[in-house]
């Protein structure tokens, strides 16, 4: 039994040496500190405005969806949509490879001005269906073949955001 002990200490030691040279240990090690990825230059997103770091423009959506391209991979802790007027929403983060999209995060019924989501992810490309927002104006309700009955239906306002931050852990040796 004592054998078998040693044999496994043997293992993690030899995991723990062979593992200080990996990403994961040195961010350990490393001092980090939050930084906007937002705000890169080479970032592009639907509307300028969204991710120019200024509180003070807004940036309107094209349609129902906010596209927001980083340069490369990157593991995002947060993500923050300031000064907006979305109320239902589905975040999304592009899978690696195919061009497929995994959603991430639903919003309903947001009454606050900002939606923010805390959870580490990677990717390089986001996306965001706007499902409502709070300038929507109900129409008369209307019947549907389609649905087979009576269906509510909104007017939907245009959906604007004054800020969309994204945060990942950099190296402060790197800044």
């Amino acid at each position: 039994m004592k054998r078998y002990l040693y044999i496994l200490l043997l293992i993690c030691a030899c995991v723990i040496v062979l593992g200080c040279q990996s990403k994961a240990f040195q961010m350990l090690i490393e001092p980090q500190e939050w930084e906007n990825l937002s705000v890169a230059d080479g970032v592009t997103c639907t509307a300028p405005e969204m991710i120019d770091g200024n509180l003070k423009t807004v940036g309107y959506a094209k349609g129902r969806w906010i596209h927001l391209t980083l340069l490369t991979r990157k593991t995002i802790h947060r993500i923050i949509i300031r000064g907006t007027n979305i109320t239902d929403a589905i975040l999304y983060k592009q899978l690696e490879g195919d061009g497929r999209w995994q959603a991430i995060l639903e919003v309903h019924n947001n009454r606050g001005n900002a939606i923010e989501m805390r959870r580490s992810i990677v990717a390089q490309s986001l996306r965001i269906f706007v499902g409502g927002t709070s300038e929507d104006k109900r129409r008369v309700p209307q019947y549907s073949h389609l649905h087979g009955g009576i269906v509510q239906r909104k007017a939907l306002s245009k959906p604007f955001a004054q800020e969309i931050e994204v945060y990942g852990l950099i190296s402060k040796d790197k800044k």
